[in-house]
């Protein structure tokens, strides 16, 4: 598929850092409460860098087609912060979302967060999901954060670790057509090297009666979805 940033010569100073991706799907005043950037490379795409930039947040990245983006603001960027657009045709094969993700790998990052990715707009929701991948298979963390949701992947020979938060639910849903060797510790319901079958969703609304849980796949990938009402 088209946009590669193997080519591209990142800011050294930018590299290995936490990234944080800002999309413009669901995004309220409580991100900025909740949610501190400082110290992280922050990527704004399309409606998500319209959004930061009217809350005074200067993303180190400007990204998408911005065809949703308004014309005074896209004007704007391009006058103060050329130096750091990706400008793209909103004729492409992926959605501006990935195209952040992308950039975000290109950084070799330590973990990549990303925010507004979760919406109304159902197919965009799962199509996150979905990118969550590319970074998982170049064994960089990454998560899909929003108001309600904390949504992750675990992939084979993966050990990923979930804390007791304000969101109680721990749902375990297979990605691929069958998940091998589930384990998962510091539950309300343990498994020990269980199977799960896509179609068949016995794993929701789990619950933490541990500060930390522990969940292991040998084969497959599972999905890890942490929720509030």
């Amino acid at each position: 598929m088209g946009v590669d940033f193997h080519n591209w010569k990142a800011d050294k100073n930018k590299m290995n850092q936490d990234v944080v991706i800002v999309t413009g799907g669901s995004l309220s005043e409580s991100f900025l409460q909740t949610n501190d950037c400082k110290g992280s490379v922050l990527i704004g795409v399309d409606r998500g860098a319209e959004w930061l930039l009217d809350h005074d947040i200067v993303p180190d990245y400007f990204i998408g087609d911005f065809d949703s983006a308004d014309a005074n603001f896209l004007n704007k960027i391009k006058k103060d912060y050329a130096d750091r657009i990706f400008l793209f045709s909103n004729e492409k094969d992926e959605t501006d979302t990935e195209l952040g993700m992308r950039l975000a790998i290109a950084l070799q990052p330590k973990s990549i967060t990303l925010f507004g990715g979760i919406g109304t707009r159902l197919d965009h929701t799962i199509g996150n999901i979905h990118i969550l991948l590319q970074a998982e298979k170049v064994n960089i963390p990454a998560i899909l954060v929003g108001e309600n949701n904390r949504i992750q992947l675990i992939l084979a020979k993966q050990v990923k670790k979930v804390k007791k938060s304000n969101y109680p639910y721990v749902s375990f849903i297979p990605f691929t057509e069958q998940v091998e060797g589930i384990t998962i510790t510091g539950f309300k319901y343990s498994l020990n090297k269980g199977i799960m079958h896509i179609g068949t969703p016995f794993g929701i609304s789990n619950e933490l009666i541990e500060p930390v849980g522990t969940i292991s796949v040998e084969k497959g990938i599972l999905l890890i979805i942490e929720s509030k009402d």
